[in-house]
């Protein structure tokens, strides 16, 4: 029998499909009635607690308990760590998932515009209003007790997920791993870190050993962990060694798949080509832009292969359906080259506008590489609009981007108290070298006193998902 603060499974009416429809960015409710009353929730949840991270599982795990343990009824578990690529990765195993036929739960974050886009059911967008009934339920069990907003609503992610049916979930940390609240599902079929970088170094550690340690933890007894594409960095600090670690700690080893070692990707002109010990497929590159993310794609590819191994699932890695699978993938906000809208349609002829939530070294490494390829194939200048938050580096995001940059306009996070002060940024920008040095008060003007430099060109804006949320809602 259910306890009185359970509900049942929600109405199809709340989920609108079983079957993923055309794919859009969340799921906002056209009442603004609705909307006012998510707000005054959000606001509550934050003021539980004073700090919006505190690595600590005891909180989740006692009102999980309260709760009645939502996170021991659920789907076979996929569980996703790293610092870059997390996001796009599950991206890209949901959509090899859903191509398979399978049913996914998901679970991301942060939300760019919205926080429906943080959970999907059975593929579909969670609606406001069953977000609502989910929040108020574990508001009536918390009791005011101290916790964070992202414990509270991992919470309510668990208990959506535990009452509409799925094959699979795919969960992402928030931020660590081995202490962050995702972390208290005992049996993953299969778990994943991605690229390790420095960033949240205040609560994971000032070296690239003790941030993979931290993201390692998500690693279980037994549990196969694939291992994605390292920065050379990364592999100077010999974190393949941490991770083994880690794994030999275990009271069976977690088997690891690595990059470069049981699997790898690499592109091959304008395809990618993925080599297991039982592969070798020639591949389209997925529709996502980045040579990431093609590393991106070889982690989903090896998890997707362990998943179909533990389903005893009749798919095979068939080229056909990987290339059609990986050539339609939704993920906004990397690299996402914007084809309409109020911003594109104030643009002049022969500009182009793309938006990336690029942040820490390694993101800053990655898009200088495609400003590479982007000289090469036509010369464009390239021009950046840029805004962060306070506890980065945008020296060591930047940097690589120095030699491909034309211009640099400068913005502060509207609504953002942990906005980067814009004149310490401009201070940043000419010190190490950029040339033309901007600063705009809004989005608009930014684009406009760009797109007056030349006749041709490129607006890459970037620095922050926050900085790219206030773009979209705009």
């Amino acid at each position: 029998m259910l306890k009185k603060h359970q509900q049942t499974r929600p109405k199809l009416s709340q989920l609108k499909s079983r079957k993923p429809k055309v794919q859009k960015l969340h799921n906002k409710s056209d009442n603004p009635a609705v909307e006012k009353q998510l707000d005054e929730i959000l606001e509550k949840l934050y003021s539980f607690y004073s700090q919006e991270i505190d690595m600590s599982l005891e909180r989740v795990e006692r009102f999980l308990h309260q709760l009645g343990n939502p996170h021991l009824n659920l789907p076979p578990v996929v569980h996703v760590a790293g610092t870059n690529g997390k996001g796009s990765t599950i991206a890209m195993l949901r959509s090899l998932l859903e191509a398979s036929g399978k049913s996914v739960h998901v679970m991301t974050s942060p939300h760019l515009v919205h926080p429906t886009e943080r959970i999907r059911l059975a593929g579909n967008l969670i609606t406001s209003e069953y977000l609502i009934e989910l929040l108020e339920e574990c508001l009536a069990v918390n009791r005011s007790e101290p916790i964070t907003f992202f414990e509270m609503f991992t919470a309510a992610t668990y208990l959506a997920f535990s009452r509409v049916q799925a094959d699979i979930c795919l969960l992402e940390t928030g931020m660590g791993g081995r202490l962050d609240a995702t972390n208290v599902v005992p049996n993953p079929i299969c778990t994943i870190i991605t690229t390790i970088s420095k960033d949240h170094e205040k609560f994971l550690g000032d070296t690239l050993e003790k941030i993979a340690f931290e993201k390692g933890g998500i690693m279980k007894s037994g549990v196969p962990c694939v291992i994605g594409y390292q920065t050379g960095a990364a592999q100077k600090a010999n974190i393949d060694k941490v991770f083994q670690d880690i794994s030999n700690s275990l009271p069976t080893n977690a088997p690891l798949i690595r990059y470069g070692h049981e699997w790898s990707i690499e592109p091959q002109n304008d395809q990618m080509h993925y080599t297991s010990a039982d592969h070798d497929l020639l591949l389209k590159r997925p529709n996502l832009l980045g040579i990431h993310q093609i590393y991106n794609a070889g982690a989903a590819i090896a998890a997707y292969n362990i998943i179909l191994e533990h389903l005893d699932d009749a798919n095979e890695l068939f080229p056909d359906k990987l290339n059609k699978a990986l050539g339609t993938i939704q993920w906004p906000g990397r690299l996402q080259h914007i084809t309409n809208g109020s911003f594109c349609a104030s643009l002049p002829k022969g500009w182009e506008l793309y938006l990336d939530g690029g942040h820490n070294d390694s993101a800053g490494v990655f898009l200088a590489e495609q400003g590479r390829k982007w000289q090469e194939q036509d010369n464009k200048p390239l021009h950046l609009i840029v805004a962060m938050v306070d506890r980065k580096n945008p020296k060591a995001f930047l940097k690589p981007l120095l030699p491909y940059t034309s211009s640099i306009t400068l913005m502060e996070i509207t609504g953002e108290e942990t906005s980067f002060n814009i004149n310490t940024l401009k201070d940043t920008a000419l010190k190490m070298g950029f040339k033309d040095v901007n600063i705009a008060e809004n989005y608009a003007s930014a684009l406009k006193e760009i797109t007056q430099k030349a006749n041709t060109g490129r607006i890459l804006t970037t620095g922050s998902l926050y900085f790219l949320g206030n773009i979209l809602s705009g």
